[in-house]
């Protein structure tokens, strides 16, 4: 598996993109996810793959990775809910730089433009319908579907998980 998304992650074709995305189905471990070798890859190792370092083609576009796999052996079954949803929004983060200015070249830190979208929470195993396959993988299509072309992909995610 590493192989292959370095040979991924290492396509001139990057150079074309506008964005990354990369999905790992496949059992886990908190921090990894099994090849079809058996082994387990390092979700950090696959991060590096992609970094500002690794993968300069892909420097300030968004990465994203959604990973469907257990994080460990706990079941999450729920609560009953009291009072209706309520969704959180994405929070903003404004500064100003005005009047500054930069001789140096500007620099960007070796991981940026990522986010990752888990199946579940830490210590945890992931779910999914013996049928139908995962319920996250099957959300995160839907709401990308419907949402992709006007909503930001982090309120995508917070409706993904509500």
């Amino acid at each position: 598996m590493q192989e292959k998304l370095q040979n991924f992650a290492q396509m001139p074709a990057h150079r074309d993109t506008d964005s990354c995305i990369v999905a790992l189905l496949s059992h886990g471990v908190e921090g990894g996810v099994y090849g079809v070798d058996g082994k387990v890859l390092q979700l950090q190792e696959v991060f590096r793959l992609f970094d500002n370092a690794n993968c300069p083609s892909l420097q300030n576009k968004p990465k994203m990775f959604f990973v469907q796999a257990c994080r460990g052996d706990e079941t999450d079954r729920g609560v009953d809910q009291q009072d209706g949803r309520s969704h959180a929004g994405s929070p903003g983060c404004e500064e100003s730089d005005a009047g500054r200015q930069e001789l140096l070249k500007m620099r960007l830190p070796t991981r940026s433009d990522m986010i990752c979208g888990y199946a579940c929470l830490k210590g945890t195993a992931a779910m999914r319908n013996t049928k139908r396959g995962s319920w996250y993988i099957e959300a995160l299509a839907q709401v990308f579907s419907e949402r992709a072309c006007d909503t930001h992909v982090a309120d995508m995610l917070v409706t993904v998980t509500a």
